[in-house]
């Protein structure tokens, strides 16, 4: 390589790179520890953000398909009725499948813990013989066991003591603590709503104004950069929403007719469960599987261990033929990068992070290929001023 003032600065920059990476690596826990702080304050207006960017998927859908004519007419009044109804739409539609899922499954999930309930008393029958039958392979028996002297009052001396001390408080203070998480989470929601439905309102206004802060704050070659980074995200970002979204419905509605097909029981608890988790890319669907197995174990053995084959093969014909058509295209990741992210967006911000990760990674990769496609062809990027 030639060391010209180019190659030299791109040499420096690559250094600068590797040595700031290595040092978020060797200080990860106040790394994830800042990140939670600034969560923590700004969590409300990212969520709102998070669920303006999920509902622009389907405002734009209103916008630019079913209501184009109203938006290309010549009556003004029309025209601005473009924007307030496809959102309510947008808004009637999301709220429509959260409460669809509510529907569904809440009924079906107490049917399932009540027939659970009834059929507890048989499996604790059955694990009993079990156990007598292990118990005898040691020449020991059930009853045996009764000979094992317990100090009962000593024990019930430590629990009463136990209660009479901190510990009752510290266990009312924890339940308090709960109530206050649910219901701060739940207005927090409340204020996310209220944040997306503004911010789509007026995203034209807002987007005008954040183009105009850039490129007066900033340099207009680090400007030009910044808007085409904001397009590619935007862009990746959507694709992925809505390829993941189809797939999960796909993959739901395939669950439900397969379990139909074969009789497993609980077909739509575990068809909502299965395509719910297979939101989060990688990790969900192994969530959804467990789950679903484990629900029809009490009911049949056999066949769980059949549901586990029949989600398995189900799950690699959605991997190989399904998922690459709708999503891989949008992401392009090589899968152990995606692991990779979805694990670290698990750590900083539970589910929320680990969805959040793979379109992050997707964007970081494009930039990442670029730049190395430019250093190896000597060419600069392609730049896109976001308009």
């Amino acid at each position: 390589m030639e060391f010209n003032r180019r190659n030299v600065r791109t040499l420096l920059l690559l250094i600068t790179f590797a040595v700031v990476v290595y040092t978020l690596v060797q200080n990860l826990g106040e790394v994830f520890g800042a990140l939670r702080s600034i969560w923590s304050i700004l969590g409300t207006v990212i969520g709102g953000l998070f669920i303006a960017f999920i509902l622009n998927v389907l405002l734009r859908a209103f916008e630019n398909g079913i209501f184009r004519h109203m938006k290309q007419g010549n009556s003004p009044s029309r025209r601005k009725l473009v924007r307030p109804v496809s959102l309510i739409c947008s808004l009637i539609i999301a709220f429509g499948i959260v409460a669809l899922l509510l529907v569904v499954v809440i009924p079906q999930l107490s049917k399932t813990i009540s027939e659970l309930a009834e059929k507890l008393p048989a499996y604790i029958a059955s694990t009993m013989v079990w156990l007598e039958e292990f118990l005898g392979g040691f020449g020991l028996s059930v009853g045996s066991l009764a000979d094992i002297s317990i100090d009962w009052t000593g024990t019930f001396d430590k629990v009463a003591e136990f209660f009479g001390s901190d510990g009752a408080r510290d266990i009312i203070g924890t339940a308090t603590g709960v109530g206050a998480t649910v219901v701060g989470a739940a207005v927090d929601v409340v204020f996310s709503i209220v944040i997306a439905v503004y911010v789509l309102a007026k995203k034209e206004k807002i987007g005008s104004f954040t183009k105009r802060c850039i490129n007066g704050f900033l340099p207009e070659r680090l400007s030009r950069q910044v808007l085409r980074i904001a397009s590619l995200s935007d862009e990746t970002f959507s694709s992925f929403i809505s390829g993941q979204f189809l797939d999960s419905c796909i993959l739901a509605l395939l669950c439900y007719i397969g379990m139909r097909i074969f009789r497993f029981p609980y077909p739509e608890v575990i068809a909502v469960v299965v395509g719910v988790t297979s939101l989060v890319p990688m990790v969900g669907s192994v969530i959804g599987e467990v789950v679903g197995a484990f629900l029809i174990l009490f009911v049949n053995p056999p066949k769980a261990l059949l549901f586990l084959i029949f989600i398995l093969c189900l799950q690699q014909l959605e991997g190989s033929f399904i998922y690459p058509r709708i999503v891989g295209k949008s992401v392009g990741l090589p899968g152990v990068v995606v692991l990779c992210a979805v694990i670290t967006g698990s750590k900083i911000s539970g589910v929320f992070g680990a969805m959040l990760s793979v379109p992050v990674c997707a964007v970081l990769y494009t930039l990442l290929r670029e730049a190395l496609d430019a250093i190896e062809t000597g060419s600069a990027p392609p730049r896109n001023t976001g308009g």
